[in-house]
């Protein structure tokens, strides 16, 4: 039976890239979608309860903003046809009535189906449309697997992306996109202009412990990876189409190894070598050989059993829904502090002698009553 709707899928997908296909409940093949018969364009729905053979068959096809029955008995088809003899006879067999033009918001000489038809090219990109011609997504890239577009159809109104969040593309789509495939060109030129963006993050995501975000995924531009024992950096790149130019570090941990740590940082990005990748410069300031890594022998221990072992001391949790992990620690060096920023800045709300200026608080650990002092702007930022 997979096979068999396999090779529907494949059919339907080279010659009639409009129609999708579906099995219900009882066993009957359903069809649905928009087909051009001779130029025009027909919404249909096509129930074929003995597929691939026509008996029984009903074909719903929509006539300005009705839909028509037609069955064997007022259809003219020979009894040895399957579904592939029907398909290729309608324009002879229906009454020659354009029925969805009229839907469409483009110019009176461009209809959005014809054009989603030129589209489809299966070895450049993967389209796919919703079973009510709607919806229309564009995906599976050569090179940028990971990415989509989804659009509203007819109007082409942006539903989802896969481009960071900080890239306006509705915007870019409303004031230059007038086609479908200018919008599909304008997207894959964004894909295309980003790569460096991208390319900038994969070392750090594969050689690098990188806690928040979780999971990562293409919208993101922020990475947090530990820098060594108790200190964090947090990397974001504020325009992803200029990446090292709208690059911002943050250095978050104890206050003296922070302060120490920012020399070390503003005396290494005067020499950036623009030949090497984000990854390898950040080595190169810190004079690392490498960033601390994710323990593999984690992996193997249940999820409860590696969060009771890293877990904030103040919540008891270690990711909370924001995402946030445990990344704030003591000013003390021999203090095992360990938590979020949001609940260390709640601690010290609680506290006679908590107090903030200038969104830095100040207070005593909760464990070794040390005093701490931490700017939680650019903690929370990295929440």
């Amino acid at each position: 039976m997979d096979s068999e709707r396999t090779t529907l899928e494949h059919f339907l997908a080279v010659k009639y890239p409009g129609l999708t296909a579906e099995r219900n409940k009882g066993g009957a093949i359903i069809i649905r979608g928009v087909v051009c018969s001779e130029g025009n364009w027909r919404r249909l729905k096509l129930y074929l309860p003995h597929h691939p053979a026509l008996v029984g068959f009903q074909l719903y096809v929509q006539e300005q903003l009705e839909y028509k029955c037609y069955t064997g008995s007022n259809l003219q088809v020979k009894t040895d046809w399957l579904l592939e003899d029907l398909l290729s006879h309608l324009p002879k067999l229906l009454p020659a009535k354009e029925s969805i033009s009229s839907l469409s918001d483009a110019q009176p000489t461009s209809n959005i189906y014809a054009d989603i038809l030129a589209m489809h090219r299966p070895h450049e990109y993967r389209l796919q449309m919703d079973a009510d011609c709607s919806r229309i997504r564009f995906s599976q890239f050569p090179d940028f697997e990971q990415h989509y577009l989804e659009l509203e159809l007819p109007t082409m109104r942006l539903l989802e992306h896969s481009l960071p969040d900080c890239v306006p593309l509705g915007d870019m789509l409303a004031k230059s996109a007038r086609t479908l495939s200018d919008a599909l060109n304008l997207f894959r030129k964004l894909l295309e202009d980003l790569r460096p963006f991208y390319d900038n993050f994969m070392d750090i995501d594969v050689l690098c412990h990188v806690l928040q975000p979780s999971p990562i995924t293409t919208k993101d531009n922020t990475r947090v990876f530990p820098l060594k024992e108790r200190v964090y950096l947090k990397v974001t790149i504020g325009d992803p189409f200029a990446s090292i130019a709208s690059m911002a570090l943050k250095i978050i941990g104890p206050t003296e190894e922070v302060a120490r740590l920012r020399q070390v940082l503003s005396d290494g990005l005067g020499n950036w070598d623009s030949e090497l990748d984000m990854h390898k410069n950040l080595l190169r300031i810190f004079d690392l050989c490498y960033f601390p890594m994710p323990d593999w022998n984690e992996a193997h221990k249940p999820e409860q059993e590696q969060e009771q072992e890293q877990h904030c001391n103040i919540c008891f949790v270690y990711r909370l829904d924001s995402g946030a992990v445990p990344i704030v620690s003591c000013d003390n060096a021999r203090c095992v502090l360990k938590c979020h920023a949001a609940c260390l800045e709640e601690w010290f709300k609680t506290q006679l002698d908590g107090k903030t200026f200038l969104d830095v608080s100040f207070g005593l650990c909760p464990y070794c009553k040390a005093k701490l002092s931490t700017s939680f702007a650019a903690l929370l930022d990295a929440a």
